[in-house]
């Protein structure tokens, strides 16, 4: 049995990102449309070759910048498990700050690719805590 050399983006399934999301205006998202004015293509989480190329070149800057040579695997998964890490801790302040302004728990769902009870149950605790450092309560 022959296996694949690399299992396909977004192969874990656990996130409900749109195979072939298109933006609010209808286009379908390729590189070469000119979408209009004010359109926004961050509605979805979205796995493009846009974000390949991004995470590629983060992992090869922050390989470079701790010493490694290119093409080490060892260094590549250190570097991706600090992205993520990062990434990760990141998401509470984010949600935090959507809500701050009048995001729906609904609308965070779509952009982290959940549920609504889901994102609300994950985050909801965080977010009342930050909201009461923010006006002065605790």
């Amino acid at each position: 049995m022959d296996l694949p050399t690399c299992l396909p983006r977004g192969w874990l399934g656990d996130e409900g990102f749109p195979l072939a999301p298109h933006c609010p205006c209808g286009l379908t998202g390729a590189p070469s449309e000119h979408h209009r004015p004010g359109c926004d293509r961050t509605v979805h989480p979205q796995l493009d070759d846009e974000t390949l190329a991004l995470v590629n070149a983060a992992v090869e800057s922050l390989a470079r910048r701790r010493g490694s040579a290119p093409g080490d695997a060892g260094a590549t998964l250190s570097c991706l498990a600090s992205l993520i890490a990062e990434a990760q801790s990141r998401l509470p302040d984010a949600v935090a700050a959507a809500r701050d302004q009048a995001c729906t728990w609904s609308e965070i769902a779509v952009r982290l690719a959940t549920t609504a009870p889901t994102a609300r149950r994950r985050y909801y605790g965080y977010v009342r805590w930050a909201s009461g450092l923010a006006t002065g309560g605790a």
